[in-house]
C-alpha cells in the first residue's frame, strides 16, 4: 500500500509544471565554493567536523544563494555582517567575517568604525567584547594599533554638530520632537543629539549611507525597536540607497537572525516603500 502511495505522488509530481525560482540558473554550489575561497581560502569550515550536512547548507546558502541574490559591493555586505554578528555577540563568527572582509580589501579602519558606530544601539560592552575580536585578528595581519582617530568634534561643539546633523537628516520633526520632550526628560534628547550623532555620525571613513546601513541593520537585529527601524529605513533611502539596496541589508541580515525577525524587517520596508509611492 505505501508503495502505491509513493508512486502516485510521483506521478502527480512528474506531471505538475515547472514552477519557476530566482534559484535557477547559476551553480549555488560553485559559487558558494569560490566565494568561500576568496574569503577564507582553503581553511576548511570547522562547522563541518562534527555536523558536515548543516554546514554544507550554510556555505551554499550563505555563500552561494545570498552571494548571488544581494545587490550590494563587498565592503557593505561584510561591514553588515560584522554589526549584525557583534549585536548577536557571535564572536566566533565575528572572527571569520573580520578575516574574510580583510580578504575582500575592506580596511581594518572601515570596520573599527563599522564597529565604533554600533555603540549608541547596542552599548559600549558588546562593542568592546567584538574590537577584542576583531583587533586580535588585526594583530595576527600585522596593523598597527590603534588605528588613527575619526572624530570630528569636541566637547564644545559635540552636541550642535549632533543636533544639526539630525535636522539636516531627517528633518524638522527633530525640533518638534525636542519641543514636546518634558523638562526632567530632555536630558536624554540632548545625549541622543550629542553622543548618537555627533560623536559618531560625524565621524570620517564611514559616509552617511553605508552608516544608515548599519543604523537599519542594527536595529532590525534587536527586533524590538519597530518605530526606530523605520526611521532608519527612510534614513537609509534618503541617504541615497534604492529599495533594491534596503532589502540587499535585510538579506544579509537573514542567516544570523532568522526569518521571523526578517520577514517582520520586510514588512516595515515594504510599508516605507509603499508610503514613498503616495
Amino acid at each position: 500500500m505505501r508503495s502505491i502511495i509513493i508512486l502516485s505522488l510521483l506521478l502527480v509530481l512528474i506531471t505538475l509544471p515547472a514552477i519557476a525560482s530566482t534559484l535557477d540558473g547559476y551553480d549555488r554550489a560553485k559559487i558558494a565554493d569560490e566565494n568561500y575561497a576568496a574569503m577564507h581560502g582553503s581553511e576548511p569550515m570547522s562547522e563541518a567536523a562534527d555536523d558536515p550536512e548543516l554546514a554544507a547548507v550554510m556555505k551554499k546558502y550563505i555563500y552561494g544563494d545570498l552571494s548571488h541574490q544581494i545587490k550590494l559591493t563587498d565592503t557593505e555586505r561584510q561591514l553588515i555582517t560584522i554589526v549584525v554578528l557583534t549585536t548577536n555577540q557571535n564572536h566566533k563568527f565575528l572572527k571569520r567575517a573580520v578575516e574574510g572582509a580583510l580578504a575582500l580589501k575592506v580596511t581594518p579602519l572601515q570596520i573599527r568604525e563599522a564597529l565604533y558606530h554600533v555603540a549608541p544601539y547596542i552599548g559600549f560592552p558588546k562593542v568592546f567584547e567584538a574590537l577584542e575580536v576583531a583587533n586580535k585578528v588585526f594583530r595576527s595581519k600585522g596593523v598597527k594599533l590603534p588605528l588613527e582617530n575619526q572624530g570630528t568634534t569636541t566637547d564644545a561643539d559635540r552636541f550642535e554638530k549632533g543636533l544639526a546633523f539630525q535636522v539636516g537628516a531627517y528633518g524638522e520633526r527633530i525640533n518638534k520632537m525636542r519641543d514636546a520632550t518634558l523638562d526632567y526628560q530632555k536630558h536624554l534628547q540632548d545625549n541622543l543629539s550629542a553622543f548618537c550623532f555627533g560623536d559618531t555620525y560625524t565621524r570620517g571613513t564611514l559616509n552617511y549611507k553605508m552608516r544608515e546601513m548599519l543604523t537599519m541593520a542594527v536595529i532590525g537585529t534587536l527586533g524590538t525597536a519597530e518605530a526606530q527601524y523605520k526611521a532608519h529605513v527612510i534614513g537609509t533611502l534618503d541617504s541615497g540607497a534604492t529599495n533594491e539596496e534596503v532589502i540587499g541589508v535585510i538579506t544579509t541580515m537573514n542567516p544570523y537572525i532568522g526569518f521571523p525577525r526578517t520577514l517582520n524587517a520586510l514588512r516595515i520596508a515594504n510599508e516605507v516603500f509603499n508610503e514613498r509611492k503616495k
